[in-house]
């Protein structure tokens, strides 16, 4: 008999946009012999579910709906939500409530890797390669002469908390801290301003599944912009992206082992992706997304396929690595 999937996506911040798109992705390849998918879209106001028959509202209570003449509750949830509330652990916190199974990694790993600061100064203390950064959770905090001085140029201002590297800036001198600093705020209630990494950026995407995790191919992103921000990575004619990233063998393995060991150190489950510098000898950890992108276009689904696993696959994996768990 089929399971039920509801694919949730959608969410309060500015990716709800791409969320919408990784959900459809999920939508075209999932395996409909083993699933039966419907989309819920969350929205501030309102929660929906969208099937053939029509959209009908969530009942928050328990998160079914009516479909097909009767009420109906999923199964298992495939979050897709990128940002609020489903990668800081909103989502997963009130799924634990209801007792409903997710597909992603729970309130504790999602909460702290969505903050950008706790997840370095944890990085830190395990033994990774992190960056140095000041937090500021007020525009009155801001010491331009004083960040100046304790961190090296050019430094990243952004939201200590969201992706898809909204609100982020990347800045070469102390005069262009306060603009940056500007529009961090408008992206988030707290801000990051840590030191500039040099290096190539890559990216590997790891599957965690029944508490094995497996390294997926490495990418390398290349593009013309000061760095991988919004628009490159959702213009895709500014970036280039190579799968498999051309590392020494070494070097190759090395990134993939420290993927592994990043996912369970933080408990992570589904599918996640680890950003890192590489200056040619050490791998620096940028970030972990715990709900990456998985539109038709995107990093993990091409780590997968350089694999040799296809996106039915992948969908069907990150969601029996949960229903078996």
């Amino acid at each position: 008999m089929q399971k039920l999937v509801g694919v949730v996506c959608g969410g309060y911040s500015g990716e709800a946009e791409v969320s919408l798109k990784s959900a459809q992705m999920i939508l075209d390849h999932i395996d409909k012999e083993l699933y039966e998918p419907v989309r819920i879209v969350i929205e501030p106001g309102k929660w929906l579910v969208h099937t053939p028959s029509g959209a009908a509202e969530v009942d928050k209570n328990d998160f079914s709906f009516s479909y097909e003449g009767r009420i109906r509750r999923p199964d298992l949830c495939f979050i897709i939500v990128h940002g609020t509330p489903g990668e800081d652990g909103k989502l997963q916190g009130y799924f634990d409530m209801i007792d409903m199974p997710y597909t992603t990694g729970g309130v504790m790993n999602a909460a702290i890797t969505f903050n950008k600061i706790f997840t370095t100064r944890l990085l830190r203390q395990m033994g990774f390669n992190a960056a140095g950064g000041v937090l500021l959770r007020d525009p009155s905090e801001l010491d331009a002469k004083k960040v100046a001085k304790e961190l090296k140029f050019p430094l990243f201002v952004k939201p200590n908390e969201g992706g898809s590297s909204l609100g982020v800036s990347k800045v070469k001198t102390m005069e262009e801290i306060p603009a940056a600093v500007d529009l961090a705020f408008s992206k988030g209630s707290a801000i990051l301003i840590e030191e500039f990494l040099s290096g190539r950026e890559v990216t590997c995407g790891v599957i965690c599944e029944n508490g094995k995790y497996t390294a997926l191919a490495i990418t390398e992103i290349k593009t013309n912009k000061e760095f991988f921000d919004y628009a490159a990575k959702y213009t895709y004619d500014q970036t280039e992206e190579i799968t498999p990233a051309d590392l020494p063998k070494k070097h190759y393995q090395k990134c993939q082992e420290i993927s592994e060991k990043v996912a369970a150190a933080f408990h992570c489950r589904g599918v996640v992706r680890i950003d890192f510098k590489f200056d040619g000898k050490e791998f620096y950890i940028i970030e972990i997304n715990t709900v990456p992108g998985m539109t038709e276009h995107s990093i993990v689904p091409q780590q997968a396929a350089a694999m040799g696993i296809g996106k039915k696959e992948l969908i069907t994996r990150i969601i029996e690595g949960r229903i078996s768990q």
